[in-house]
């Protein structure tokens, strides 16, 4: 009886090229289909603030001790829900805060805490009020640009004709470097959807606020308007208000004159 071999087999040079293509495709396939799901996680999700290191109560909170993470749609609402910071506008505004409690690595920050930070910080000094500053609505447009924190010059548009009857219309500035307070009476950042609000808020002298209030009686809408500028440098120094609008609340526009009287008929 002979001796049975078994004999491994080995594919043919064609079936070996077919086997390596059809590899590679399922491999650039796999890689495609990696690729849109990644895409399609990155639109369906929202980035968060985590941080990548600890901070300690009372220390500022730096751009370098955050992280950015995209938290998938499914699971937005439950971050939503607890107030975490979203890494927009919004994380923006919670920078360079002081930590309100030892904050560790790898937590989400939270929106409330550095609410209360925000509350602590209106403590108004004595000799200072805080004046509400009715803004257009162009202004308001600004968004989450516009934070609690942010510094903004203050315009208004003023009929500076002497003669009620022919108005000369101006854009004059009112006060500049001035740091927003409050945006609607709230100190808490806007929020990621947008947030309707017609009034800011700022800390002036109180020597301040009745011409504040004489000026706003005198711009044509009876609204200002503001655009956001860089922090100041240096010293700080406090606002003024400019010397364009002063002269217009310390002399009279448009006092009446007298009647003019028919002169006598001549006999």
């Amino acid at each position: 009886m002979g001796k049975s071999t078994d004999t491994q087999w080995i594919p043919s040079g064609g079936v070996l090229v077919v086997a390596i293509a059809a590899a590679v495709l399922a491999a650039i396939l796999v890689n495609v289909y990696i690729g849109y799901a990644k895409s399609e996680y990155a639109l369906g999700s929202q980035p968060f603030y985590r941080l990548t290191a600890d901070v300690a109560k009372g220390e500022p909170v730096r751009a370098r001790d955050l992280e950015s993470v995209p938290i998938p749609k499914t699971l937005v609402p439950a971050f939503e829900a607890a107030k975490f910071v979203t890494a927009d506008a919004k994380g923006q505004a919670i920078l360079d805060r002081r930590a309100p409690r030892n904050l560790r690595k790898g937590e989400f920050l939270r929106v409330p805490e550095f609410m209360e930070e925000g509350f602590e910080e209106l403590n108004v000094p004595k000799g200072y009020e805080l004046f509400t500053i009715p803004i257009s609505a162009d202004s308001a447009a600004l968004g989450q640009l516009l934070q609690p924190g942010r510094y903004v010059t203050i315009r208004g548009e003023f009929d500076t004709s002497p003669d009620p009857k022919k108005p000369n219309l101006e854009i004059k500035t009112v006060m500049e470097n001035v740091q927003v307070k409050a945006l609607g009476g709230s100190t808490a950042p806007v929020a990621e959807k947008a947030r309707t609000y017609d009034k800011i808020q700022i800390q002036v002298r109180s020597s301040q606020v009745k011409q504040l209030e004489q000026i706003q009686r005198l711009l044509t809408h009876k609204q200002f308007t503001i655009s956001l500028t860089s922090n100041p440098e240096g010293a700080s120094v406090e606002p003024e208000i400019s010397r364009e609008v002063l002269p217009l609340i310390e002399r009279p526009r448009g006092a009446p004159t007298a009647p003019l009287v028919p002169l006598p008929p001549i006999n």
